[in-house]
């Protein structure tokens, strides 16, 4: 005996019903792929310190207060010179906001924020021939050590993550022979190279989505 199903679907069903899964997966994957590029494009806050022009040593600098506009109102930076093409530092010959234990610099570099920010990140370079250990802290107690940045001879230059809530950052060692430097410096979106979980989310819905459309047409 052969079973037959009770209820057989006509082929014009088949054919709306399959146009509805089509429909909707294409707007599944349209919107998870808007919000993955939305997401992407909000990230506008990393200051780039090029645009800046200083002397190569630090005993032809003075210390500077650099202010700038961000989306999260107005940034200030004191603590440290704005050095370009600066000698003994193979880790970056550009622009660089840096201090020494020289000249009027103070051993820690300071960020003011006018809001609070989030996932503060930046280029620390190592100006010390030996690696060394920096801490970085934020006005509501949370604090991070980074330890063994390599030396100014070994590429010395770390890409820092801070993941803070505060407004005000300050970036400093316990070495007494302090010689620092920052540069592109970003908040308020995903580090560099490391994707954040909704970004990935995102992705992969939109990946499905397609998948599904393509199914779909079979």
């Amino acid at each position: 005996m052969v079973l037959r199903p009770t209820h057989a679907f006509p082929e014009w069903e088949k054919g709306s019903l399959i146009m509805k899964i089509r429909t909707l997966a294409i707007y599944f994957a349209a919107a998870a792929l808007i919000c993955l590029v939305s997401s992407v494009s909000a990230k506008a806050d990393v200051i780039d310190l090029e645009s800046l022009l200083g002397p190569s040593t630090f005993g032809a600098a003075t210390p500077q207060t650099l202010t700038f506009a961000t989306s999260s109102g107005t940034l200030t930076i004191n603590g440290g010179s704005v050095l370009t093409n600066t000698t003994f530092l193979p880790a970056d010959e550009t622009t660089v906001y840096g201090t020494t234990n020289c000249c009027g610099n103070l051993s820690t570099i300071t960020l003011t924020f006018a809001s609070p920010i989030n996932n503060f990140f930046f280029d620390l370079i190592n100006g010390q021939v030996v690696p060394e250990t920096f801490i970085v802290s934020d006005n509501l107690g949370n604090s991070q050590v980074f330890p063994n940045v390599p030396s100014n001879g070994n590429l010395g230059v770390a890409l820092v993550s801070f993941a803070t809530v505060g407004n005000v950052i300050t970036i400093t060692t316990s070495d007494p022979n302090w010689d620092f430097f920052i540069d592109n410096i970003g908040f308020n979106q995903p580090t560099p190279g490391v994707p954040e979980p909704g970004s990935l989310a995102l992705l992969g819905l939109g990946i499905l989505g397609l998948a599904a459309v393509k199914l779909s047409k079979r």
